[in-house]
């Protein structure tokens, strides 16, 4: 029941975030955006930690596998989800991220020695049909002048940098490196490493006060990011990476709703036929996972 409820919060916590991306843009380089939102959830998180009065004090060592999470899981994931979201609707975008429970599987296979059966991978199969068929006409009729390839290839490249920082959390959890402070770390390593990206780009620290800006950012920071995190890592502790990656197969369900009541999203026939084989293929691939595990 505990997973369950794990599950259903960060589902609820994650869904409306790809939507409300949508309202950081404008006046602010969708890239400080990132290091704004990032920092300041490190911060929130480290106050927290020092009202508890947890230990902060680390090894180098620890302090480079934070660094390393930072990265991954906090700055260029988002960086390039952000970047993807300027060329795609949000649900589209979701889409893409749903292949994070394929390279869970890879990274589990390769990082940690987890064999995966022949059906897992039968399965694996039926989730690239499904996200080959969404994006068919995409792949199969490149235009360069079509920014809507960009967006995918951002999409892939985001996801992948997810499923990285997904293993190296469970990484730390294996090697008993407390949660909260690799959390508080990692957000703050990451933001700082986003900053140098937008630096080296010649964005501005610029700030939209506008009322839209303000609160998506403060939802995306606070549910978004400290509370999102906190149990979405907590979940892939508990069941996994690969298991925990079945957020990504729901969450496109739930913002395609989203993007189509809000964004007017147009349903292909791509769409209704790969959406189900992809979902299928997720499905299966976390069934015979949760049979070799028990």
């Amino acid at each position: 029941m505990r997973n369950f409820l794990l599950f259903l919060s960060t589902l609820t916590c994650w869904a409306p975030t790809w939507y409300l991306i949508k309202f950081q843009f404008g006046i602010v380089d969708p890239i400080v955006s990132v290091f704004y939102r990032f920092f300041l959830a490190g911060v929130i998180l480290f106050i927290i930690l020092i009202i508890a009065k947890k230990n902060m004090i680390f090894r180098i060592r620890d302090h480079i596998r934070f660094v390393a999470l930072g990265i991954a899981l906090f700055s260029l994931n988002y960086i390039f989800f952000y970047s993807a979201n300027t060329y795609l609707i949000s649900g589209i975008v979701t889409v893409a991220f749903s292949s994070i429970l394929i390279m869970n599987i890879l990274g589990e296979r390769i990082y940690f020695g987890v064999i995966s059966s022949k059906k897992t991978w039968l399965a694996a199969g039926l989730g690239i049909l499904g996200i080959f068929i969404i994006f068919q006409k995409e792949i199969l009729t490149f235009e360069s002048s079509n920014n809507t390839h960009l967006g995918i290839a951002f999409s892939f490249i985001a996801t992948f940098w997810a499923s990285t920082g997904n293993l190296l959390h469970q990484s730390n959890f294996k090697n008993k490196i407390p949660f909260f402070p690799s959390l508080s770390y990692g957000m703050i390593y990451g933001s700082l490493f986003t900053l140098m990206v937008a630096k080296y780009r010649g964005a501005e620290l610029l700030f939209d006060f506008s009322t839209s800006y303000i609160f998506s950012f403060l939802y995306l920071v606070i549910f978004g990011s400290v509370i999102a995190f906190y149990l979405y890592l907590n979940l892939l502790e508990r069941i996994g990476s690969a298991r925990a990656g079945y957020i990504g197969v729901v969450m496109p369900i739930v913002a395609l709703s989203i993007s189509t009541f809000f964004e007017g999203l147009q349903w292909t026939e791509n769409l209704i036929y790969g959406l189900p084989i992809l979902i299928v293929g997720c499905v299966l691939i976390l069934d015979q996972k949760s049979k070799s595990e028990v």
